[in-house]
């Protein structure tokens, strides 16, 4: 029988790759709702991919979800208090659609500045771990600053285990073995844009990242 990964990167569409887009879509709607109702000055938002990383031992996916800040091409240093204010709408709107899935962890990117020709939007990215995601969606004494400070602590020179408070991106459609659930399509490793451009963690049009 295929693996897990082997069939979301076929032509078929399992049951699997239909719950991730169920719950992203979940996610991308509670998101955008809340950055809406706050107003933050961002150009766009949103739950923009499912990364399955791994599968379990009996074949249950092992995911990333990935929201996506656009803070503006104008933006050459992003207000950091401003940033965490978003992680912390993030963690809360990815919290309920995939408490029941194993997350590796959470990724919250954010995109600013390359208003230059030809030169690139700069992205960096904020992990949480589950723990953390947690505790700061269901415990109301827990502040943003409190994972701020939590996430800030951790944090050590490996930008790719959670937590992370202010690391360089990843394109997990680069992979061999990881499939990215992006608005309905599950894309294999040969993405072709840049990680710098979060590319293969949600940039595909019209599958979030869009005006909030």
């Amino acid at each position: 029988m295929p693996s897990l990964l082997e069939r979301l990167l076929g032509d078929d569409t399992p049951d699997e790759q239909v719950d991730m887009e169920s719950r992203q879509e979940t996610a991308d709607g509670a998101l955008r709702d809340a950055v809406d109702r706050a107003g933050y000055p961002v150009e766009g938002c949103g739950l923009t991919a499912v990364a399955v990383v791994n599968e379990g031992p009996d074949g249950e996916p092992v995911v990333v979800p990935v929201a996506r800040f656009s803070l503006g091409e104008h933006v050459e240093k992003p207000d950091r208090d401003l940033v965490w204010d978003l992680v912390g709408e993030a963690a809360v709107a990815m919290h309920e659609p995939f408490a029941d899935v194993f997350v590796r962890h959470y990724d919250v990117q954010f995109t600013f500045d390359g208003d230059e020709l030809f030169e690139a939007e700069e992205c960096r990215r904020v992990l949480l771990t589950t723990d953390l995601v947690d505790r700061y969606a269901t415990d109301a004494g827990y502040s943003v600053a409190d994972l701020r400070a939590a996430v800030e602590a951790a944090d050590d020179i490996d930008d790719e285990v959670a937590p992370v408070a202010w690391g360089e991106p990843v394109d997990y459609s680069r992979s061999d073995d990881a499939a990215v659930v992006v608005g309905g399509t599950a894309a294999a490793a040969a993405a072709s844009a840049s990680a710098a451009s979060c590319a293969g963690a949600g940039a595909a049009a019209g599958a979030g990242g869009g005006a909030c």
